[in-house]
């Protein structure tokens, strides 16, 4: 027994030592690997020199950093979109969308990452819609060459919502008053504490409009259909694969095999090797990782979850 107190001790030690050691790496070279852009390509299947990479977008789509400190969705993606645009030997990509949408500003750089990447290279882009692919997770399919998807999976919700939370009357009830000192009458726009003006609803609503215009235009050149057509099916309603098939938004039914094959016919390779990158597991970037976790003084991320609400964002998102 006291051997094994002993070894407890030693690991903790070891550990923390270690924990240390990589506190100041993150600091002296926060390079990609250690920061975790590290993937090894895996092989799903195929074979020759050629490459299909498989590309997932997976929740919410956001530009912040996760909970550990390590890379948001939209710099891992990205990232790997400069990787492929590196490899000569890749023909294609299949973006497998699986997403309800998320943050505008994330969601638009992924979309001019996509459009970059197809410039350059002149590589066939194929979507794979999954179970949900809406709002912002239908905005990057708009960059498509094709989108394949299942006629039971949720698109749609073509729009932008700006949401505010308010607890002025809560407040007031429990006699609780907060003052802005501001330096001009615009400065506290949104505050929680009070309700929301005329002229202050009038500016939010203007910015709604300026990413819904957006998001139309991107709908408009990506699918090629005429712009009254998709101002009358973009009123934020979800649809339904078949639904949506009806509409033009989506092209064929298919799974993220059938998308595959379409995009390797795209290619004009006779055959390739379907590929994925998968995140390679440094000792450097899970120290990291364990680090941010330890020094984390709201473990629960409550802090986060009230961020949300007080952060105004402008989201691509379906049911926020």
């Amino acid at each position: 027994m006291e051997r094994k107190r002993w070894v407890a001790l030693f690991t903790v030690l070891a550990v923390l030592i270690a924990g240390i050691s990589v506190e100041r790496l993150s600091f002296r070279n926060a390079t990609a690997e250690s920061l975790g852009y590290s993937w090894e390509e895996e092989v799903v299947s195929g074979s020759g020199e050629s490459k299909i990479v498989q590309l997932f977008v997976d929740g919410v789509i956001s530009g912040q950093k996760n909970a550990s400190g390590l890379p948001s969705m939209a710099e891992v993606l990205q990232e790997q979109l400069r990787r492929i645009e590196q490899d000569p030997s890749v023909k294609a990509v299949v973006l497998r969308i699986d997403s309800p949408g998320g943050e505008v500003v994330a969601t638009d750089e992924i979309h001019n990452r996509l459009l970059h990447l197809k410039k350059e290279r002149n590589l066939p882009l194929v979507i794979s819609m999954g179970s949900t692919a809406a709002s912002g997770g239908y905005y990057l399919a708009t960059a498509g060459d094709s989108i394949f998807a299942n006629p039971n999976t949720l698109t749609g919700s073509l729009g932008v919502i700006f949401n505010l939370l308010n607890y002025s009357e809560a407040i007031n009830k429990l006699g609780v008053h907060q003052y802005a000192i501001k330096s001009g009458r615009f400065k506290d726009i949104g505050s929680p504490s009070r309700p929301i003006t005329t002229q202050e609803q009038q500016i939010f609503q203007s910015l709604v409009n300026d990413s819904y215009n957006r998001f139309v235009d991107v709908i408009v050149q990506g699918r090629k259909l005429p712009r009254e057509k998709v101002l009358e099916i973009a009123d934020g309603r979800v649809y339904s694969g078949e639904q949506a098939k009806k509409l033009g938004l989506i092209d064929q039914f298919g799974d993220l095999d059938e998308a595959t094959q379409y995009a390797l016919a795209l290619s004009g390779e006779a055959e390739a090797l379907v590929v994925r990158y998968k995140e390679q597991l440094s000792i450097s970037s899970l120290l990291f990782a364990m680090k941010q976790h330890w020094s984390n003084p709201d473990p629960l991320g409550l802090s986060r979850v009230l961020d949300r609400q007080a952060t105004h964002r402008l989201l691509y998102l379906m049911n926020p």
